[in-house]
């Protein structure tokens, strides 16, 4: 299934770096979440590299997504410059959220954000999956490293899922992988995204202490590609982007793997 531009419109453009901490409004539901965010953060350590000591906090998600926020972290592993940049939190126990935030403002001085704000307000959550853990996933891309558009893709994700209840990982298997074209991901930048469960090398999921977690990746795909998965099935082009050598790895300007 292809979402033209989806929530394009309140992508965050700002970032906060703070540290990672843990949340919980009781000491036992503390000590929980604090279980599931060390055994999420043991197995991205294992199958991708240390995580770094900030995590990055999206400021309209102040108060809708405790805890979770996105990090980058360094992967020479998958190959040389490359970088994880995922989401760290929607398998976090108390997702899907039941807080909204509306009237978001941002100000800035030109260089960076001075002042934020909007108001929170409760949500009927987003229907949970049995034996899965928030929202059941985590959504990672693979990129050179040192970049800001796939911190900006991220965003525009988070705020598909937690502020849209957009359902990914449901249509990703409903349809044996997601398409979504023409995001905004800088300046006049576009990317087209295929949006598949992660394979081997990447990580693909593990059972958390909150239940499952899966393991999504996006990968910029060409119009041509695009096109080409709207006839022949989503799973068909991701392997063809693995017979090509392209597998799950993000290069925006590379050249189609089909005619």
């Amino acid at each position: 299934m292809s979402i033209s531009k989806f929530a394009s419109s309140v992508m965050a453009a700002v970032l906060s770096l703070v540290g990672a901490t843990a949340n919980g409004e009781s000491d036992s539901a503390e000590k929980q979440w604090q279980a599931n965010y060390d055994a999420r953060q043991k197995y991205f350590e294992k199958t991708v590299g240390p995580l770094p000591s900030d995590i990055l906090k999206m400021l309209n998600m102040t108060g809708v997504w405790p805890g979770g926020g996105l990090y980058v972290i360094p992967a020479s592993g998958l190959g040389k410059n490359l970088s994880v940049y995922t989401t760290f939190g929607f398998t976090n126990p108390d997702m899907p959220t039941s807080v909204q935030m509306s009237n978001f403002d941002l100000q800035s001085d030109g260089k960076r954000a001075t002042q934020a704000g909007g108001t929170l307000s409760k949500k009927q959550p987003a229907p949970k999956r049995a034996g899965f853990a928030g929202y059941g996933y985590e959504i990672l891309m693979v990129a050179q490293s040192n970049q800001q558009w796939p911190l900006n893709f991220l965003q525009w994700a988070v705020n598909a899922e937690i502020g849209h209840d957009a359902g990914l990982l449901n249509r990703v298997e409903k349809y044996d992988g997601l398409t979504v074209e023409q995001i905004q991901v800088g300046p006049g930048q576009m990317v087209n995204v295929l949006i598949a469960k992660a394979h081997a090398p990447l990580p693909t999921g593990i059972s958390l202490p909150a239940g499952k977690m899966e393991i999504l990746v996006a990968t910029t795909i060409t119009p041509q590609e695009m096109k080409w998965s709207q006839a022949n099935g989503r799973g068909a082009l991701l392997k063809k982007l693995q017979e090509a050598g392209v597998g799950q790895i993000s290069f925006p300007d590379r050249m189609s793997v089909v005619q």
